[in-house]
């Protein structure tokens, strides 16, 4: 089970590599301690049985959705993705001529294109088919 902490500090050192700004500052910035909807999303995971691929899926589609850095959003939530999938050891292969689907699912979800539940579906398939 995802807690918020682990969350917001895992989250914090994937943005700070990728920004290259402090992981205090990304957070004095980003207000992630704080954001409602972030403790939201965890706090859905208590009492229910999320899949640890739907944990994953939907941590990266609230950064997509809510961009709380100010910039690079879609590949941090790549690489939070990838790294709780990675963490968890469920399988997660990207062969290089698909990242471009990778992409355009990530900008559609951004656009609202598809829905948080179709990109959980999608993840979820993936990861069946690794």
């Amino acid at each position: 089970m995802l807690s918020r902490v682990a969350l917001i500090g895992d989250l914090l050192l994937i943005a700070e590599e990728q920004l290259t700004i402090p992981a205090k500052e990304l957070l004095r910035r980003s207000c992630l301690d704080s954001d409602p909807s972030l403790a939201a999303l965890v706090a859905g995971f208590q009492g229910t049985d999320p899949s640890l691929v739907e944990e994953a899926a939907l941590c990266a589609a609230w950064i997509v959705r809510h961009s709380p850095f100010p910039e690079e959003n879609q590949p941090i939530a790549y690489r939070l993705l990838c790294t709780m999938l990675d963490e968890a050891e469920l399988p997660w292969r990207v062969p290089e001529d698909d990242i471009y689907v990778v992409t355009a699912v990530f900008r559609a979800l951004e656009a609202g294109a598809i829905s948080e539940a179709e990109f959980v579906d999608w993840v979820r398939l993936r990861v069946a088919t690794a």
